[in-house]
């Protein structure tokens, strides 16, 4: 797959559905590392218990469909068959424990970035992982470049860069939404992504 066996890069996510945000996060994080991809589903997590997901095979077709083409991505099905509430830090201590010698870097948003310093665990998740934020504009660098230099100064052995992807405002809730409502999807989500969806007949009444 990938060129860099010493990395490893992770997108964890809903996608619910999958879109074309998350591949240019994606392929941003390979230009970057020059590694191989792990596409994550999650199973829930604490904070989005309470969100309509279509079935996990259908996460995971979506997601099989969209990376086509992609060779340095794949699928990991880790967080789903652990099931239950997930936290990233088991994830990262469960690949660390896996490829000990490789950097894990993991990929975020810009907005996911204002919180990392307090998610689960955070002290150690940021020693162990080396976070890729994925920016769209210049305000977003901005504002993203003060967050971690804070966030440096009190983890002084943390490692975070940017990622600077296509400023494509796309949302998996405003997708699902767009499809409630009979609105095209074209662009949004990749060709195989569509096509799934429609062929599967998802999410016609999630909100």
């Amino acid at each position: 797959m990938g060129n860099n066996k010493s990395s490893i890069a992770i997108l964890g996510g809903s996608f619910n559905p999958v879109h074309s945000g998350h591949l240019a996060m994606a392929r941003a994080a390979h230009d970057f590392a020059s590694t191989d991809v792990i596409l994550m589903p999650n199973k829930t997590t604490y904070y989005k218990e309470t969100k309509p997901f279509v079935a996990d095979q259908h996460r995971i077709g979506m997601l099989q469909a969209a990376i086509k083409g992609f060779p340095y991505m794949r699928i990991s099905l880790m967080e789903i068959e652990r099931g239950g509430i997930t936290h990233t830090i088991d994830t990262i201590r469960a690949f660390k424990e896996e490829y000990p010698l490789r950097t894990v870097y993991f990929i975020i948003g810009g907005d996911s970035l204002e919180w990392v310093d307090r998610w689960v665990d955070a002290d150690e998740l940021l020693q162990k992982t080396y976070f890729l934020v994925a920016i769209r504009g210049k305000t977003d660098r901005l504002r993203s470049l003060e967050i971690i230099e804070r966030i440096k100064s009190e983890h002084p052995d943390s490692n975070m860069s940017l990622l600077t992807t296509d400023n494509i405002p796309i949302s998996s809730t405003d997708i699902r939404e767009r499809i409630r409502l009979g609105e095209s999807i074209k662009g949004l989500v990749p060709e195989g992504v569509e096509e799934y969806i429609y062929t599967n007949n998802l999410y016609k009444e999630v909100k």
